[in-house]
């Protein structure tokens, strides 16, 4: 009988000190008005929260902050090829036509292939959004160079003022994917 009181008399001492930290909780609350300050309410829930979820937060924030500079390396990477492997491919042609050749028509055609295996290559790195503008600036580069440059155009350009010039419309299209590799 003796053990039953014991064990009566621990229980109800813990369940005073339980009311008594509540009540001290209470007073410090209460020191002059109603609210707590927002450091001390952010104090409490972090002392009664688990860790874990914080932890894991900071983990999942860690590996995403990596794979954005991951990411952004990688696609400068593509960027420069990009520009270089077009500059390369139209040298002489681009940005200054300082070596325009005879039958541009056919130069051009025969450089098509290479070029589409540039734009190709590159299509990862476009932003979802610009797919369709990279897509119709290089279909309007390469109906250019199949049908619309020729060396007639050239000359006929070059004595007359009124005629488009397939040397500036040329520069133009370049000039366009090119952007995408900025």
């Amino acid at each position: 009988m003796e053990e039953i009181g014991n064990k009566w008399a621990s229980r109800y001492a813990r369940s005073n000190i339980f009311v008594a930290g509540q009540d001290n909780r209470k007073e410090y609350m209460n020191e002059g008005n109603d609210t707590i300050a927002p450091y001390d309410q952010i104090a409490a829930y972090f002392n009664q929260v688990p860790m874990w979820p914080l932890v894991l937060l900071a983990a999942a924030t860690v590996v995403a902050g990596i794979y954005e500079l991951y990411y952004r390396k990688r696609r400068n990477e593509a960027a420069e090829e990009f520009r270089s492997a077009i500059l390369h491919t139209l040298s002489g042609l681009y940005p200054e036509p300082v070596n325009w050749p005879r039958s541009i028509d056919t130069y051009l055609c025969a450089r098509l292939p290479v070029m589409q295996e540039i734009i190709d290559d590159f299509k990862p790195n476009i932003r979802q959004e610009d797919i369709p503008a990279y897509n119709r600036d290089w279909d309007n580069y390469y109906q250019f160079c199949r049908t619309e440059v020729t060396d007639e155009k050239c000359t006929a350009a070059e004595r007359d003022g009124q005629v488009p010039d397939p040397k500036k419309t040329f520069h133009t299209l370049v000039s366009k994917l090119l952007r995408y590799g900025k």
